[in-house]
């Protein structure tokens, strides 16, 4: 091991997806840290061009521990040594529904079945083809991942290929034309890979596990209070998918929930298992029937609720505000109601305002789907799709600095008490929470992730405004542009024109997610490059930046892309991440718009990412696609600007 650091090595790119339900390659990271601290090492995570290089990597010594999910094959144990299982899973092979029946493995005979040669599955094939000779294996590309894999043989790219069993699950619910038509395997040991020779390192971490009670499937449903929770080590936290609570940002898990459990989990000790139910009216019944131990999701205390939950203390307070075009007269008073139609959940608080009020003023109250988020039905507000709908203030607020075509002048009701919840017995859990929540209430966490998610620094901390293009230059950093766009074999105005988009130019710069200085890049992005010098230094963050942008037009390295199309692509997953512009490419493909365009086709499906239809079957969930949507278009504005300022 490098002296002070355990070296771990991983797949590159987080494309994990939103966290739904069961493990995931991020979650055994997170146990790695854990591991290293345990160690008193620094956890250094390398991110691999791809997993035969990762394991390259191991041999040679650049790294200490592959944690990518792999299988303990016989093959692979001739070269490697590995710890004691996180997991056990089937390998499955997959092809369409209703493509072909297939019920043995004699069946398999005249199939083309596609994988990775570095995978266990090729060994899997490899071993199955000495008696069904028939059996056709294609080799893929390395850097292809087993979901973009899943995905060709969801759209008829590809016959078959194998997949571990959860990740057959996890795909179901976005790739429904998918099949897991047959188990190829007993189920087979999930663990970490290391370099023979190793037995101390081994040891230790063998150990850490058994301590963690890492082996073994989480059930999906368990109850038992406090002990049972402690027991399985895992906190199953209950949420929804949407821009106050939880939500995917450049690949990085966030939202204000989000950060709060993480925080409780850590606290007692636990491994931290998002769950997002398909709507939003499936918490309640969900956590009673033990598929998580904690509702965090913003959830208003009422009365009808609190006779099948108990709530925690309240941690925030919430108004109601009914919410309107800005184009049409503000409403000032509940009597300016009649007539109006409301439109809000059923299940949601908002709906017993209404219908308390509406005991003095004649409205309607329409009742909205129940996946609909309020951030939907905002949007159908500015659009005319709905006359009125009712938001908490900061659910508004969040909106409001992205769009200013509504507004919420009139309140309603009292305000709001928000808590998290359990179910009825667990006294001894409820106490653990409150606690928490106590000691923590108006404190500095409470501060940083009310400021963080609903205060003013969800924009950038600071805004400069340019210097005077085409006389100084484009920047005072158009040195360090044509430097590092010369490394990166990008154009500098480009990366100037990026720059002034992501900082105007301010290297001190910071944004409410953490992303920091010229180029705005979240300090582990900058880490997994390699890059750990200060980003708020131009140079450190120019090339950061120049890097990372590289990394991406080269991730979409695809023959029937332009380049041109390709950068565009690679700005939007800059912005919004990589695996949002994925979703949306499927998207796009879906509603007969064109997959390999950006303008006016991958873009415009970028938008549907917002609307909970799209969002809960999409692999990296709910997505501002307005957001990259300005972002590539202002940036190529800027750049065909700088072109004609500076040749």
């Amino acid at each position: 091991m490098e002296r002070g650091y355990l070296r771990i090595l991983t797949p590159p790119q987080r494309l994990e997806g939103l966290e739904r339900r069961g493990l995931s390659v991020e979650l055994d990271l997170r146990m790695a840290e854990k591991l290293a601290r345990s160690l008193n090492l620094k956890p250094m995570i390398i991110r691999m061009k791809d997993r035969s290089e990762m394991l390259a990597a191991l041999l040679d010594g650049r790294g200490d521990v592959v944690i990518a999910r792999l299988a303990r094959t016989p093959l692979r144990e001739k070269s490697f040594d590995f710890t004691v299982p996180t997991d056990r899973v089937h390998e499955m092979l997959v092809i369409r529904t209703g493509e072909t029946e297939i019920n043995t493995l004699n069946d398999l005979d005249g199939l083309e079945v596609a994988v990775r040669e570095s995978s266990s599955f090729h060994e899997t094939l490899t071993g199955i083809r000495e008696s069904v000779p028939g059996l056709k294996i294609r080799l893929l590309p390395e850097e292809l991942d087993t979901e973009e894999i899943l995905y060709r043989v969801h759209e008829g790219e590809l016959q078959a290929t194998v997949a571990d069993e959860d990740m057959v699950r996890e795909t179901a619910g976005y790739m429904p034309g998918l099949f897991g038509a047959l188990k190829l395997t007993r189920k087979r040991p999930i663990a970490w890979a290391l370099r023979k020779g190793t037995p101390e390192l081994r040891n230790a971490i063998d150990a850490f596990l058994y301590e963690q009670a890492f082996t073994g499937d989480i059930p999906e449903k368990a109850m038992g209070d406090l002990a049972a929770i402690r027991e399985r080590q895992v906190l199953r936290v209950l949420t929804k998918n949407n821009s106050a609570t939880y939500f995917m940002h450049r690949g990085e898990q966030k939202g204000f929930e989000y950060e709060l459990a993480r925080e409780l989990a850590d606290s007692l000790g636990l491994r931290l298992q998002i769950i997002v139910p398909p709507r939003g009216d499936l918490l309640v019944p969900w956590l009673r029937e033990g598929r998580g131990d904690l509702i965090a999701a913003a959830m208003t205390v009422t009365p009808e609720r609190e006779r099948e939950i108990r709530f925690s203390h309240p941690y925030r307070e919430e108004t109601e505000q009914v919410v309107q075009r800005t184009d049409e007269p503000a409403l000032t008073g509940p009597q300016d109601l009649a007539g109006r139609t409301v439109v809000v959940r059923r299940s949601s608080s908002y709906r017993r305002s209404l219908e308390k009020l509406q005991e003095t003023v004649g409205f309607t109250i329409a009742d909205a789907p129940e996946e609909m988020e309020t951030e939907e039905l905002i949007a159908g507000v500015a659009e005319g799709l709905c006359d009125l709908t009712v938001a908490d203030r900061s659910i508004l607020e969040i909106e409001r600095q992205y769009r200013n075509d509504v507004h919420g002048p009139l309140t309603i009701g009292a305000p709001g008490r928000l808590a998290w919840a359990v179910r009825q017995d667990n006294e001894n859990f409820l106490l653990e929470v409150n606690l928490f929540l106590d000691q923590h209430y108006r404190g500095t966490l409470f501060n940083v992730l009310e400021n963080r998610y609903f205060g003013d620094s969800r924009r950038l901390v600071r805004r400069i405004e340019p210097s005077s293009a085409g006389k100084a230059g484009l920047s005072p950093y158009d040195h360090l542009f044509r430097k590092h766009g010369k490394k990166q074999k990008l154009d500098w105005r480009l990366l100037a024109a990026q720059a002034y988009q992501e900082s105007r130019f301010d290297p001190d710069a910071e944004s409410w997610a953490g992303a920091v200085g010229v180029m705005q890049v979240m300090p582990e992005t900058a880490r997994e490059m390699g890059i750990t010098g200060d980003l708020t230094d131009p140079e450190v963050g120019i090339e950061a930046g120049a890097r990372y942008l590289r990394r991406l037009i080269d991730l979409f390295e695809e023959d029937q892309l332009a380049p041109s199309v390709r950068l565009r692509f690679a700005l939007g997953a800059y912005n919004a991440g990589r695996g949002h512009v994925l979703d949306a490419r499927r998207i796009a493909r879906s509603t007969g718009r064109d997959p390999d365009r950006w303008f006016d086709h991958v873009e415009e499906a970028m938008l549907l990412l917002k609307k909970a239809e799209y969002a809960s079957v999409a692999r990296f969930g709910y997505c501002r696609g307005d957001q990259p949507r300005n972002y590539v278009r202002d940036i190529t504005d800027r750049y065909l600007s700088y072109t004609q300022i500076v040749n």
